[in-house]
């Protein structure tokens, strides 16, 4: 068994491998080892896989709401937190001189 049949049973069976803890995946490769299904190096190598895979799935999926978050800010007209700091920053420097023409006066 592949690691794309395990993703493929996990999909079928409503878990998707993001929902799949690493003590999870252990009992599902484990469970494979016990029936036969794989050979203790397999499930290893398997184990892996599923791992990287499941971190893979996890970093696209935030990447996603993070580009939906913006579209979104984008469109509500709220400003980002750059664009905050860049006006935190023009108001010190704006504050700074203002003080220094009072103390020249």
């Amino acid at each position: 068994m592949t690691a794309m049949d395990i993703f493929k049973k996990a999909a079928l069976m409503g878990i998707g491998v993001l929902s799949m803890t690493e003590e999870k995946l252990k009992e599902l490769v484990k469970e494979l080892e016990t029936k036969g299904e794989v050979t203790e190096k397999e499930g290893k190598d398997l184990f892996k896989n599923l791992l990287s895979r499941a971190d893979e799935e996890k970093k696209a999926l935030e990447e996603k709401i993070k580009k939906g978050i913006k579209d979104y800010l984008g469109k509500v007209d709220i400003a980002s937190k750059e664009e905050v700091a860049k006006l935190e920053k023009r108001l010190h420097a704006l504050e700074k001189k203002i003080n220094e023409m009072m103390e020249e006066r």
